[in-house]
């Protein structure tokens, strides 16, 4: 029986303790909460230098009451943690529930033991090798990314656009980057700041080029011309919407699609597809993304449910393609190509009629 709990050793020149280092810094990689790593500390200063050479068993026999009081947990954590990391494959328990713990050691090496076994967690030394170098880089990496993002809302609050500024705290209320986390949101956020940034920016740039009307005459403020302005930029706003729900159905993305089919069967009793349809399948797809629903509301106000919808099919979309129209974040990218339509308009119609383009020369070269 002991052959089968004996293992190949921990790599040339590494100590149990330098071993136990690399455990604790990688925790988040492997899972593993406080508790388990406070678990493992305890079980790696029950064993022996010794027990970790090639060939050697590496257990430990300690009660259930002795680990609870070395680990700063109550027993019953114990028994969570140690349940754990068995189904996480990481020890093997070699004594049965409810039999007392025991083990012995002739010429120092164990030669029976009825306790908990770590030959599976020095098997996956390697692994955890490569998961603390991970940790290394991304510590190292969220710490840079941290300062990027607390300097990019510093300078998209000099823009002193109230615009810019509510778009950069949609996607960080807080403005805190040290509350998150999670690396791959902490870059999710970071791509999603500095495509607020150049937003914004360039439209700056924009307005600088127009530094002149300074130096120009008053502009005409009658009454005649403001509403002539007015006017114009409303039916700029208003251009019609160029596709249908069906066609809408055809571009979304494959998790879209479903989202639809659900609701033309509930909604639509699989009749001619409507745009009721296309508008609940896109809120409930933005909430799949992490689109807050207070954000979703409010380009629904702004921009019309129809154009909503269609701003988050298209950012969706686009996040499948290997194109120079793909984002990486398509809630980021919704949010962005919301505010620009709101701003601009016929930025939907244009990026429509690309996606349009580009699914149906797919389709033609297939």
């Amino acid at each position: 029986m002991t052959q089968h709990l004996t293992h190949g050793g921990l790599p040339s020149g590494m100590t149990r303790w330098q071993f136990f280092g690399l455990i604790k810094k990688a925790r988040r990689q492997l899972g593993l909460s406080n508790g388990a790593v406070s678990y493992l500390e305890v079980a790696i200063s029950n064993t022996m230098d010794e027990d970790y050479f090639a060939g050697r068993i590496c257990s430990f026999w300690t009660s259930v009451t002795k680990i609870s009081a070395q680990a700063g947990v109550d027993r019953r954590q114990v028994a969570r943690i140690e349940a754990d990391l068995i189904r996480r494959g990481l020890v093997a328990k070699t004594a049965s529930d409810h039999s007392r713990r025991d083990g012995s050691r002739r010429d120092g090496k164990i030669s029976s033991e009825f306790g908990i076994n770590l030959a599976p967690l020095i098997a996956r030394a390697t692994e955890i090798q490569v998961a603390a170098r991970k940790a290394a880089f991304e510590e190292e990496e969220a710490n840079r990314l941290c300062r990027r993002i607390k300097k990019l809302f510093g300078d998209i609050r000099r823009l002193c656009l109230k615009d810019a500024v509510e778009a950069a705290e949609e996607i960080l209320p807080n403005r805190r980057p040290s509350t998150i986390q999670n690396f791959e949101r902490l870059k999710q956020v970071a791509e999603a700041l500095e495509a607020v940034w150049e937003d914004f920016s360039a439209e700056v740039s924009r307005g600088e080029k127009s530094h002149q009307c300074d130096i120009s005459p008053a502009p005409n403020t009658s009454k005649e011309n403001i509403n002539k302005t007015c006017r114009v930029e409303k039916r700029h706003d208003a251009q019609p919407i160029r596709t249908t729900p069906a066609q809408v159905a055809l571009l979304a993305s494959e998790p879209l699609r479903e989202i639809i089919e659900f609701y033309w069967s509930a909604l639509d009793k699989r009749g001619a597809l409507s745009p009721r349809t296309i508008q609940k399948a896109a809120k409930e797809r933005a909430d799949q993304l992490g689109v807050n629903s207070s954000v979703w509301e409010r380009h629904c106000r702004m921009l019309g449910e129809e154009r909503t919808a269609l701003c988050l099919m298209i950012a969706d979309r686009n996040s499948e393609r290997l194109d120079g129209y793909r984002v990486r974040d398509a809630a980021a990218a919704f949010i962005g190509m919301a505010r620009s339509e709101a701003r601009q308009g016929a930025v939907i119609n244009s990026l429509l009629g690309e996606l349009i383009d580009n699914v149906g020369g797919h389709r033609n070269g297939a």
